[in-house]
């Protein structure tokens, strides 16, 4: 009898909660050029005591990989569900309404389904131009009045790049990210007055150059921890085409536009960049603390996750833009009420536009038929269920609007990466590579890191996997990607490839 009895109210709990996670309520946290740069993913400097609790109690997933490592499609690929390819969102200028307007979106999903769909700070994108009113059920706030970079005037009174980096005495609200963290606060209380449920993004701005945010999180970290360690060198034998045709850290006030810092300087960058972080990791704990209090935590999923990966000097490459590991590899963390085994990690391989459909099957909601992802409810359920056997990045050349002139195709396997790039009209391959994350001389662990050492492609002794991995990307193409072809004004449509 007792035997029963603890049934029976398993079984009532079990009940309650499938209950209560009928409309459940959704928490969407994009962080802006964050890699795995957090104590859960076994950064030995980073102080993020946050985001690790967050992990504690939700899925981390180890093996995520973005679409494309640049905020903008990026982001595009996560909200439509969609590959760059089949949205045409290759560059932050492109719109996928241009190609497809009768798409439905994430929020726009739950907001067509008696969801209040609100998004504040970086959410699309950074420019108001290509934000996507229909996905919103109020106007979307991507910044408020007053909002600005630089916490010092001197620093404002500039026109275009400014200096790099910024660490002045001032509370969290005296940059951006600590004004949006009130805001969504204000408007979290807001919504828990409301009868229907929600869908909430935030989208934080840091660790995004200028590496700007209050002293207090600068000092939380010994300057010498940032010395540049490891390969600094490029990748041996990797093609011109690899790297980033525009340089986003050159430019800003003394640093030299080739990028070519000095030892000094890349120990402030990378410095400033892990203050952002920590900052930015404050805020998120606010938003935190702020659901659990109003009552909100026990019925709302929680996604947080960093829009693409990030380079730090390493393999001398800044910022992000290519399809080497660093620049894809993404933190991704998903906390859903009463699901089984709270902090556990999963290894399984998995690709930023799996969370469209994640999220439409957690809220019960039928999502179009036409997304490019699957869900990854199974893995939430159980961390060791299977994810997918490769995933698929891409990266165009060169990095302007509308139609590419060369892309470059990348999968990744749970020990390998092939990139091919290609003419992206008469699809002729113009190099490849081949990378062996078990291998010392094809790539180096440096800390939680991967980094690319030396391209293996046409090396005879990996002849069978390069034209393995080949073939596997041939079916993947076929299959998943259909791409369309913008109409740029004042050029002559191009054929689709």
């Amino acid at each position: 009898m007792k035997i029963l009895f603890l049934a029976l109210v398993f079984l009532f709990f079990q009940g309650t909660a499938q209950a209560a996670l009928e409309k459940p309520n959704v928490l969407f946290i994009a962080v802006d050029d964050l890699r795995t740069a957090l104590g859960c993913y076994g950064d030995p400097v980073v102080k993020s005591p946050n985001i690790d609790h967050l992990a504690a109690t939700a899925r981390l997933f180890n093996r995520a990989y973005c679409q494309q490592a640049v905020c903008g499609p990026s982001r595009a690929s996560i909200l439509t569900g969609k590959l760059p390819d089949n949205t045409g969102v290759w560059h932050n200028r492109n719109l996928f309404r241009q190609s497809l307007p009768q798409l439905v979106t994430l929020p726009q999903l739950f907001k067509n389904n008696g969801y209040h769909a609100q998004g504040l700070g970086k959410v699309f994108s950074g420019n108001e131009k290509e934000e996507d009113p229909l996905s919103w059920s109020v106007p979307h706030v991507l910044r408020l009045e007053g909002w600005r970079n630089y916490a010092l005037p001197e620093n404002n009174q500039r026109n275009g790049k400014g200096v790099p980096f910024e660490k002045a005495e001032v509370p969290d609200d005296g940059y951006p990210d600590g004004q949006l963290a009130n805001l969504a606060i204000q408007t979290l209380q807001a919504l828990s007055r409301k009868p229907e449920p929600f869908f909430l993004a935030v989208g934080f701005f840091k660790p995004h150059l200028p590496f700007n945010a209050p002293r207090k999180y600068w000092d939380l970290y010994d300057p010498s921890e940032f010395v540049l360690q490891g390969k600094t060198t490029r990748t041996r034998g990797a093609p011109e085409v690899a790297y980033p045709d525009h340089l986003e850290l050159g430019g800003y006030e003394g640093v030299p536009s080739d990028e070519r810092v000095s030892v000094e300087q890349a120990r402030e960058l990378r410095h400033g960049y892990y203050a952002c972080v920590s900052y930015t990791d404050a805020q998120v704990g606010k938003l935190l603390d702020a659901l659990k209090k109003l009552g909100l935590e026990e019925n709302t999923i929680v996604v947080l996750f960093g829009d693409h990966g990030y380079s730090l000097g390493e393999a001398d490459h800044w910022c992000k833009d290519t399809n080497f590991e660093l620049d894809t590899h993404v933190p991704l963390m998903i906390r859903v009420p009463g699901m089984p085994q709270p902090g556990a990690s999963t290894d399984a391989l998995t690709e930023y536009v799996d969370i469209y459909p994640t999220l439409a099957e957690l809220a019960k909601l039928s999502p179009p038929a036409d997304l490019d992802g699957r869900s990854l409810v199974s893995i939430l359920e159980n961390p060791t269920a299977p994810g997918h056997d490769l995933v698929l990045s891409q990266f165009s050349r060169p990095f302007k609007g509308g139609n590419p002139e060369i892309m470059g195709y990348s999968i990744r396997t749970a020990d390998h990466r092939y990139t091919r790039w290609i003419d992206w009209n008469s699809r002729k391959v113009l190099s490849e590579e081949l990378y062996d994350y078990t291998s010392s001389v094809s790539t180096a662990r440096l800390s939680n890191l991967l980094i690319e050492r030396e391209n293996l492609a046409n090396n005879p002794g990996f002849a069978v996997l390069q034209n393995a991995m080949s073939i596997a990307m041939d079916v993947q193409l076929r299959a998943r990607t259909r791409p369309v072809t913008l109409n740029v004004p004042g050029k002559k449509p191009q054929s689709k490839p």
